[in-house]
């Protein structure tokens, strides 16, 4: 039995593509035919990619997001813990020094991944902010694939939610409590000018004895 890999997707899409404008009567072998009619190999070839382009898009779209927690660290970078095999820990908790680590995955309804342009959002943007790290961009990332990074901010919980902004039924989330960490700085309140109190007096001395007779 043949094995179908995503790249199959190209050959389909493009036999389908040539269906359909061949029997739609796009093709026009004869030059000079009637208006409307692709009549250049050129004409015929681009309207035949772009029908494709349209196909492998749905077929590659997005049917599912994943969020797979890959390591708990302080926001410094220095790494706390990390989750090497998923489903081993379900920590959602940090402090407010810390921050969690995300990787995304994202798969059509075959299971292929897909390259997919996602969204986040959070329910309490006062407690964590959440920001997408892409593979692609040039800073790259230490996985090699999409993350999601976490910071905490303050106290609370928050819902974060990553999604495609095309489909609100294809997510992945995560819920996130945040809890006061160690204390970092002391604060001080306004000052308070006082007068310093005045020196003890001294005592006084002691007579001295007179000398026996």
């Amino acid at each position: 039995m043949a094995t179908y890999t995503r790249e199959d997707d190209l050959v389909i899409a493009l036999q389908e593509a040539t269906k359909a404008v061949t029997l739609s009567g796009r093709f026009d072998p004869v030059p000079g035919g009637p208006s409307g009619c692709y009549n250049t190999d050129a004409e015929a070839a681009n309207r035949t990619t772009a029908i494709a382009d349209i196909y492998v898009a749905w077929l590659r779209k997005t049917k599912s997001v994943k969020l797979t927690l890959v390591a708990l660290e302080e926001q410094s970078g220095e790494v706390v813990t990390n989750f090497p095999e998923e489903g081993v820990s379900a920590v959602s908790t940090l402090d407010t020094s810390q921050q969690l680590r995300y990787i995304i995955e994202s798969a059509d309804d075959r299971g292929f991944a897909v390259d997919a342009t996602l969204a986040v959002t959070v329910s309490d943007p006062a407690v964590v902010s959440a920001t997408i790290l892409e593979a692609a961009a040039p800073e790259g990332t230490a996985s090699g694939k999409d993350e999601l990074l976490v910071v905490a901010l303050a106290p609370g919980s928050a819902l974060v939610t990553v999604a495609d902004p095309a489909n609100a039924e294809v997510f992945g989330s995560d819920s996130v409590d945040v809890v006061p960490g160690g204390v970092a700085a002391v604060v001080l309140g306004a000052p308070v000018v006082e007068e310093q109190p005045a020196p003890a007096p001294e005592p006084e001395p002691e007579p001295t004895p007179l000398p026996e007779v």
